[in-house]
């Protein structure tokens, strides 16, 4: 059996990267939608006998909308786990709510703005191509999300650009226009 020179082995290094799996965030959606199943069981009854068909839909509807929704969002990484490969050709990436791989090649790839929770790459699908595409990374969904940084800052070929969290002031000022827009869209339903 003949090895491959070590030059090759490490061109040909990746790392990969899977969504870990929380058996507690399952637990928790399961738990979450039984209630409102529960819910909706606890409602049938008095609804049923107001004969009022439209609001027994609507009700019923939600609770049990809310429910198939919850153990859809507990199911999802069972069922279609996102992954990170990074290799010295390129990247793959399965997000977590899209079921198919996309591949980018390093020559493809304009710029790469990283952070510890958001990747974001803007790639052109054709070289010499004019027109740019982000392809977001949620590197929360991974297992390992401080090792991939690190990864990325290895096998990226151009100067990625680092990003931080906002400075105390900023969320501040954030939360000040979220504060009075809410309080803003509350004096708009309030009667005249």
């Amino acid at each position: 059996m003949t090895q491959a020179p070590e030059s090759q082995q490490e061109i040909e290094a990746q790392d990969n990267f899977v969504e870990g799996k929380e058996p507690s965030e399952l637990i928790f959606c399961l738990l979450l939608a039984s209630a409102y199943l529960g819910l909706a069981k606890f409602c049938w009854v008095p609804l049923a006998l107001t004969k009022n068909w439209k609001l027994l839909v609507n009700v019923e509807g939600f609770f049990v909308t809310v429910a198939l929704v919850a153990i859809l969002i507990g199911a999802r990484p069972y069922t279609a786990p996102s992954s990170l490969q990074l290799s010295s050709r390129g990247i793959k990436y399965r997000g977590p709510y899209w079921i198919q791989r996309k591949t980018v090649n390093w020559s493809q790839v304009a710029r790469v703005y990283l952070s510890p929770e958001l990747i974001l790459v803007l790639y052109r699908h054709k070289e010499g191509s004019k027109q740019v595409w982000p392809m977001p990374i949620l590197s929360i969904y991974l297992a390992d999300r401080e090792q991939v940084v690190k990864s990325f800052l290895n096998y990226c070929p151009i100067q990625p650009i680092m990003l931080k969290s906002p400075a105390l002031i900023s969320w501040m000022v954030l939360f000040a226009i979220l504060f009075v827009l809410v309080i803003w869209f509350f004096y708009l339903l309030t009667p005249s």
